[in-house]
């Protein structure tokens, strides 16, 4: 019973530490317009924010993940988790929109010792089946965050209450820095010589490059997770000012998104039984092509909203099966690079979705377009980079 409850622990500390970034985006998205009021800034500005949030989270991790095969996975992580919690206190207190700016790429930086380092773990603790069941569970637990975070959003999206979301991201990486000192197991152990070798950094990524089945996973990852960042980083717009939708009204179409997302991962953990991770993915990509140019079709003839509605959802359950079951195909691919190789890729899903997203704003023209196309796109690329590659099969 004692172990159990062990295990439960570890997974929800692992879950939290996933979920940060998530929160860090989530929590503060029905705010934008009243933010864009207090910096006295357009709301494009805004959400410029997310866009250097995520940069600093792609490029922390290329530092952090080799970091962490080296050093152990505690120092980093720790470290990351203290940075990321004064960053969000600070974010509370500043006055300058040029500070603010400053503090959320650092808060990225911080924050990516999170995502790299909670994958890594789960690859250092778990093995084949069991580390894409692990994946699903985190999966499961992380869509929580998409339900409270944009509620809580929403109902203190207001000008004396918004500084309280960034507190509340401190309150939840405190949390997780609690059970990182606590439960959490200190997996990989530093190296007897803790020198950052560059050369070795370098020797390791070009192992990670190298390998095949791990080229294919973690572009069909990073590809994907860039689609849903797209929804995220335009959805404020495009659902408040072109569809109408009120700041509660917002928060709830978030939060049915993350139901479908924790459905999907608990018909992830079924189809597992039966399904290798890879067809499952491949099923899941070949669905978001046909739903997405669906959406194309039913933005075009001005379709009812609530159909649209239904079809984003579909899109997005999706992803719900696509990534916990490709992180666990590439981190599968090279066990022994698990630090590097989850770096490469979350740096990797960051900068795509870094580079997606200030797309979008280029591209912003007052319509839906611009993100139901990149949505499209994305899956298209994530369908051609499956198609031609072998398969990693789990024994």
């Amino acid at each position: 019973m004692k172990n159990n409850q062990s295990v439960l622990l570890i997974t929800l500390t692992l879950g939290i530490l996933t979920a940060i970034g998530s929160i860090s985006i989530d929590m503060y998205l029905p705010a934008f317009e009243v933010m864009a009021g207090y910096f006295k800034v357009p709301i494009v500005r805004i959400e410029s924010t997310v866009t250097l949030f995520l940069f600093g989270m792609s490029f922390g991790q290329l530092f952090i993940g080799p970091l962490s095969d080296i050093w152990g996975r505690k120092i980093p992580l720790r470290t990351g988790l203290v940075v990321y919690i004064l960053c969000s206190i600070c974010c509370m207190l500043t006055h300058s929109f040029t500070v603010f700016l400053c503090l959320r790429f650092i808060q990225g930086l911080a924050g990516s010792a999170c995502q790299v380092i909670s994958r890594a773990l789960v690859n250092d603790i778990y093995q084949d089946k069991n580390a894409a069941h692990i994946f699903t569970l985190l999966q499961i637990i992380m869509g929580v965050s998409p339900i409270l975070a944009p509620m809580a959003g929403g109902m203190l999206a207001a000008e004396s209450t918004w500084k309280l979301l960034f507190l509340i991201m401190a309150v939840i990486s405190g949390v997780g820095l609690t059970g990182c000192l606590t439960v959490l197991p200190a997996g990989k152990l530093a190296l007897s010589d803790k020198r950052l070798n560059l050369s070795a950094i370098l020797q390791s990524y070009r192992h990670c490059i190298r390998h095949p089945a791990f080229v294919n996973y973690a572009l069909v990852r990073s590809v994907s997770n860039s689609a849903a960042f797209s929804f995220v980083t335009a959805s404020p717009f495009v659902f408040t000012q072109i569809y109408s939708l009120s700041k509660q009204q917002f928060g709830y179409v978030f939060s049915c998104s993350a139901v479908g997302f924790i459905s999907a991962g608990i018909l992830n953990t079924r189809l597992l039984r039966r399904f290798e991770p890879h067809t499952i993915t491949r099923f899941a990509i070949g669905s978001q092509i046909i739903t997405g140019l669906i959406i194309i079709l039913v933005v075009y003839f001005n379709a009812p909203f609530m159909l649209l509605l239904v079809l984003i959802l579909t899109f997005l359950f999706m992803l719900g099966l696509i990534l916990p079951n490709a992180t666990a195909l590439y981190l599968g691919a090279i066990p022994s690079f698990s630090g590097s190789a989850s770096a490469l890729i979350g740096s990797m899903s960051y900068l795509s979705a870094f580079l997606i997203t200030s797309l979008l704003t280029l591209l912003h023209n007052g319509t839906a377009y611009p993100m139901f196309l990149m949505m499209l796109s994305c899956a298209v690329l994530a369908f051609c980079c499956l198609r031609f590659k072998k398969p990693l099969r789990f024994s």
